[in-house]
């Protein structure tokens, strides 16, 4: 009963978060936007009421010192997680992009055999990249990957290399095709393992912490007009929770409203079936 109930309760957390990320750009900038905002006008409150003995005099050096030295750290390290998530991002959609050119050169390259071994192949190429679009590439929001597609993968890699060339011809031809195959079989294992967030649990608590802490920072200053105080916390907050959209949007390549998509393979299948269709891929 209870290993039913963690189940339960582990694919509650995975479909409410999935919810969230696959929410209209806009909206999910918005609920960040508003989160952050309350979340720093209730720090404000509570500093203000209840916190009064740590409060700074208006436009002391100190506070002013301390304000500019949290700023220029804090968003360093912002400044720094939001460069390494977008990096991920564009390396993983840069790795998509040559498996795709990869197998259209395998399916390219294949055609140097008999025409057996050729029409095999080219068959089972178009049986594994199908799989991939449909099964596969859904199954990467979940950080998972489909044991069909390997076994396809597995498949075409049995028949070339049990294949014995009879001419020289046929040994270079081989010889290709088994490098281009390791070099994507590298390339899938990269698509796989980036299928997960590249920031984990405790990295999330110690950027919403630390977004916490600087908030309460800038509460401890005591200003006359407490509405302007406010609207700078505000402001604040909304500045803050622009990074922590950034962060969520690109975080997991294959999530959210940025989630790359399976559109090189797709164009592959309309090579393979439909022959007329421009692939924007160069051998």
């Amino acid at each position: 009963m209870l290993v039913l109930e963690k189940y339960y309760v582990f694919n509650l957390k995975i479909n409410m978060t999935a919810f969230i990320l696959n929410l209209p750009p806009f909206i999910l900038l918005l609920l960040i936007m508003t989160a952050f905002i309350l979340g720093g006008l209730v720090i404000l409150c509570l500093v203000q009421k209840y916190v009064t003995w740590l409060h700074f005099a208006d436009h002391t050096d100190f506070g002013e010192i301390f304000a500019n030295a949290m700023s220029v750290i804090f968003g360093f390290i912002l400044a720094f997680i939001t460069i390494t998530v977008w990096q991920n991002y564009n390396n993983v959609s840069d790795t998509v992009s040559k498996e795709a050119n990869a197998l259209f050169n395998m399916y390219r390259t294949i055609e140097a055999y008999p025409p057996e071994v050729r029409d095999a192949g080219q068959k089972q190429l178009k049986i594994y990249v199908q799989e991939v679009v449909e099964t596969e590439w859904p199954l990467l929001a979940k950080g998972q990957y489909d044991l069909r597609a390997y076994q396809d993968l597995r498949s075409f890699h049995d028949l070339i290399i049990h294949y014995v060339p009879k001419n020289n011809g046929e040994l270079a031809a081989q010889q290709e095709e088994l490098r281009l195959l390791s070099i994507y079989r590298e390339l899938r294992r990269n698509r796989v393992e980036s299928a997960k967030s590249l920031i984990d649990k405790p990295m999330w608590i110690a950027l919403i912490f630390s977004a916490v802490l600087f908030l309460f920072f800038s509460s401890l200053f005591k200003m006359k007009n407490l509405r302007i105080h406010a609207t700078m916390i505000a402001l604040l907050g909304a500045s803050i929770s622009l990074i922590f959209y950034l962060l969520i949007l690109y975080n997991n390549p294959f999530i959210g409203p940025s989630a790359l998509q399976s559109e090189p393979f797709e164009r592959l299948l309309d090579y393979y079936w439909g022959g007329q269709k421009t692939l924007g891929i160069t051998k």
